[in-house]
């Protein structure tokens, strides 16, 4: 029986090895989230947006309406607009081409409308920085 205790100190470092890894990945996906909302009524939100970044905005649909209207502007600048159709699949969805960068940095303004009853969340990501993808 003395063996067992030293098979459970020698993966000590493998436990150690398992947890650092969750942390720093945890860490790296709150850096490429820009913004993370739970949307059941029409709403405006302002994020801060950089030129030479590409964005992807995600959908989580769970129980969701059937339709969005999703709008990203600063001024007369439209970055991002499209009516989506959502499937009740449980799953994330990535609307179609929903890849978008902006001609300037700075804060923009989100609109979302949904066209049906149901909650939807949003996240915008960075997808990467250009040239460098």
């Amino acid at each position: 029986m003395p063996e067992q205790p030293k098979k459970s100190r020698s993966l000590i470092p493998l436990y150690i090895l398992i947890v650092l890894f969750y942390t720093v990945a945890s860490f790296q996906g709150r850096e490429d989230t820009v913004i993370s909302e739970s949307v059941s009524q029409e709403s405006d939100f302002q994020v801060k947006l950089n030129e030479g970044v590409h964005y992807k905005l995600w959908i989580e649909n769970p129980n969701g309406p059937e339709k969005i209207d999703v709008k990203i502007s600063k001024g007369s600048d439209i970055a991002f607009q499209s009516t989506f159709v959502l499937t009740h699949s449980g799953k994330s969805y990535l609307p179609y081409r929903p890849e978008f960068s902006v001609k300037e940095n700075g804060i923009y303004q989100v609109h979302v409308k949904p066209l049906s009853l149901g909650t939807v969340k949003l996240e915008i990501k960075k997808s990467g920085i250009s040239g460098f993808q």
